[in-house]
């Protein structure tokens, strides 16, 4: 199952969907060049669910993968290892007190 979030997607019809933009939205926020987040599942009968998260941010996409005995657990991973390279984006990109 493939489920695409961008800044404007409010709601979505699944479950894992409602809880994916729940826990992407405060991203959104944080993070003004992150534009949209692809989530990728692997199947429900894999005994290891694995997630698979494509963020596309300005100039580049950014991808984490995790995995975890249930989807909700791979997907926290997945956030987590995703903050880690938007956080590295941000340093690179964005430096303090920087004048244009």
């Amino acid at each position: 199952m493939d489920i695409i979030i961008d800044r404007e997607t409010k709601e979505l019809n699944t479950s894992f969907g409602a809880l994916a933009i729940e826990k992407l939205q405060k991203y959104f926020a944080k993070y003004p060049f992150l534009e949209k987040v692809s989530i990728f599942l692997r199947g429900t009968k894999h005994p290891t669910k694995k997630v698979k998260l494509n963020a596309h941010v300005k100039g580049k996409d950014i991808y984490a993968e995790a995995s975890g005995t249930f989807h909700e657990d791979a997907f926290e991973n997945a956030i987590q290892k995703l903050v880690v390279q938007l956080d590295k984006y941000k340093t690179l990109r964005y430096k303090k007190g920087m004048t244009s």
